[in-house]
């Protein structure tokens, strides 16, 4: 039995600037720090998406050609020129993956952000590039891969029916596919987790109707499935699953949280699996003392875990295998108190492709030679940001008002004088995820241009035990927007916060959270910045993506569908509560949050003579794909904050003349 490997890579305004910089209030006498350009945090990097090949000899990564970021390859010898494989003009190239033999890269498009994913095989040498899913109305999905099979992949398509992904071989080299698995051929929706080498499914899993989920299991040589576990709803939320054999088919490693709060790494035997039936004891291996554990490393013989991580505020590595402390040592020395991550290995084991990065610096590209005891540098992906001071990142532990913990973190802004300044509260989306402590580009510019900028873990986000995200069931409009309201009152009882200019600014349930900010607390914030936001939960329910259907159950059961009032806390039934200004911004092709979302909630503010600048892409979906875009909506992030609240900002120059975006309502002044 082989171990399945997935492939990685490649599923958030007025006033018009003519001088180099505009000021707000209040005066400083300090001299103020150099403004960090737009392009420099948000822009094409100069490097991204590095990816070294299975034998070590090459690497691939995406670099700009004319403006748009574009697939290289190059040799890792010293005097190797990098070659350009692909010439995408408009839209940037996603970044690529290697097959196991390093005879093609996989990537990976959609339409304008539709997310009908294509499945892109390009070869390394010539560029030449071929689709291997369909080229439209189709989403594929990389299931496994394995080295032993280096010309097959197995991909997960919904051409059959678009809410579920049937399993299916296909050859690398020819395009030729064969339908290996129907997610609904007993009459349930049961998706494969995983799959031995010879491609014969070894588990399988259900999500039930409650909102659980239940496991079955078919080891080579049985006839049929048979149950294996079974866990409630909050376990299956916390992420309580099996993960997969290991390599050499000895060990079945998986995460538990049931009958406690924390993740602890687990595994079977195979010989146990055998013969327990549905009783099935696993052995504890490492319990977290934080609410994520993930596998950093693994064997590369036998695929046994051989280093953790676990993350709160900050992470921290747990060593399973005593020969990598030498390792892991010299790469410590090498980041001098930076994060440093092993994110690329050869079969050999012998180079890892690392990077290091920091709060304030940008992240860099290491070569670390095991066998030479080696360290080349490659590269530096923002190197533009070394000519400008950024602000370190605080990680806080705030408390909400029942007393619940509150992970955060804080950026102040280095233009602050005495006086409270204006705080910015960046809300992240989800919610069922989290912010981390490390370089933040929207922190980082925020705090150039004046204010404190604020990211709270609120309950509902993962990361931070099991009952934290579980205080967040039926709770949106409720305590999780009450979290983010307690931790603005802190900072202004702290004094370093101007209780008359905050504002609070989100994308996706951060933008839900914005329009909640406006309605909810109508007196608090000053102005909201929302980016794809739900503004009415009865439509969105009604219109997410086909492919999600699987797991509505668990969405719904989140927001409180059948003991929550849908209406009461959808923020278009509360328009008549704003009184501050709203900048709004959606991609038109959406398929998660539909554009309507944000129409509506802009039609009514508009109609009520409410201050609503919205701005709609028509070449985006859920989130600004292209740096082009991105800029032109941070420009207008800037100016809109400027306008409400003071600070500086950067001058427009022609950055929304070179985006897409189309600005339907305006309170602005043309640029």
């Amino acid at each position: 039995m082989r171990r399945r490997i997935l492939l990685l890579g490649g599923l958030l305004l007025t006033g018009l600037c003519l001088s180099e910089l505009c000021m707000g209030y209040p005066v400083r006498a300090a001299e103020p720090p150099a403004l960090i350009p737009r392009e420099v945090l948000f822009g094409n990097p100069e490097i991204s998406s590095v990816s070294l090949s299975p034998k070590g000899e090459r690497l691939a990564y995406l670099a700009p050609d004319q403006g748009v970021l574009n697939l290289w390859v190059r040799d890792l010898s010293d005097d190797s020129v990098p070659r350009l494989l692909t010439r995408q003009r408009d839209r940037p190239q996603r970044g690529a993956a290697w097959t196991a033999d390093g005879r093609y890269l996989i990537s990976t498009r959609d339409s304008e952000g539709d997310e009908n994913t294509v499945l892109v095989r390009i070869d390394p040498d010539t560029g030449d590039m071929r689709d291997l899913t369909p080229a439209s109305g189709v989403q594929a999905q990389v299931v496994a891969s394995d080295r032993e099979a280096p010309n097959e992949l197995v991909v997960g398509l919904n051409d059959r029916d678009p809410r579920y992904h049937d399993l299916y071989v296909i050859q690398v080299d020819s395009g030729e596919r064969r339908l290996l698995y129907r997610s609904t051929d007993d009459g349930r929706q049961v998706s494969v987790e995983w799959l031995d080498g010879a491609w014969h499914p070894v588990l399988r899993s259900e999500v039930l109707a409650d909102g659980g989920s239940a496991y079955e299991l078919k080891l080579p040589g049985d006839a049929d499935w048979r149950p294996f576990l079974r866990f409630g709803f909050e376990d299956t939320i916390s992420g309580s699953s099996p993960g997969g054999f290991t390599r050499d088919g000895r060990w079945l490693y998986g995460t538990l949280s049931t009958g406690e709060d924390l993740p602890r790494l687990v595994r079977w035997s195979r010989e146990e699996l055998s013969s327990c039936g549905t009783v099935c004891q696993p052995d504890v291996v490492h319990r977290s003392s934080s609410g994520a554990l993930g596998v950093s490393l693994t064997d590369i013989d036998t695929g046994e875990p051989t280093l953790l991580q676990e993350v709160d505020l900050r992470s921290r590595r747990v060593v399973l295998d005593a020969s990598l402390k030498a390792d892991l040592a010299a790469l410590k020395t090498l980041a001098a108190g930076n994060d440093f991550g092993i994110v690329g290995r050869d079969l050999r084991d012998r180079l890892w492709l690392v990077v290091i990065g920091s709060d304030q610096k940008g992240e860099e590209y290491w070569l670390w030679d095991r066998s030479r005891r080696q360290q080349r540098k490659l590269f530096t992906v923002r190197p533009q940001l070394e000519a400008y001071t950024l602000a370190p990142m605080e990680s806080l532990d705030l408390r909400a008002r029942d007393g619940r913990r509150l992970p955060a973190y804080l950026t102040r802004t280095p233009l602050a004088a005495s006086v409270p300044q204006p705080l910015v509260l960046l809300v992240h989306g989800g919610p069922q995820a989290r912010d981390y402590w490390g370089l933040n580009s929207t922190h980082q510019l925020l705090a150039n241009r004046g204010y404190h900028v604020l990211s709270v873990n609120y309950r509902g986000s993962t990361g931070f035990g099991k009952a934290h995200l579980l205080a967040g069931e039926g709770e949106w409009y409720g305590r999780m927007q009450d979290d983010l309201v307690d931790a603005v009152n802190w900072a202004v009882a702290e004094g370093f916060a101007d209780p008359d200019r905050l504002v609070i600014m989100g994308a996706s349930y951060g933008g839900y959270a914005a329009l909640a900010g406006l309605t909810r607390d109508p007196e608090l914030f000053a102005a909201a910045v929302a980016e794809v936001g739900p503004s009415n939960l009865r439509t969105l329910l009604a219109s997410i993506p086909p492919y999600w259907e699987s797991g509505r159950v668990i969405f719904e059961r989140m927001i409180g569908v059948g003991s929550v009032d849908l209406d009461a806390i959808s923020p278009i039934q509360h328009v008549d509560q704003i009184k501050r200004p709203l900048l709004l911004g959606h991609g038109a092709n959406d398929p998660r949050v539909k554009l309507q979302e944000s129409e509506v909630i802009a039609a009514a503010m508009a109609e009520r003579g409410l201050p609503i600048d919205f701005v709609v892409f028509p070449d985006e979906g859920h989130g600004l794909a292209n740096p082009r875009n991105a800029l032109a909506m941070t420009a207008l992030v800037e100016a809109f904050l400027q306008q409400h609240i003071g600070g500086r900002a950067e001058p427009f120059g022609e950055v929304l003349n070179q985006s897409s975006m189309d600005w339907r309502l305006r309170s602005l002044p043309t640029p």
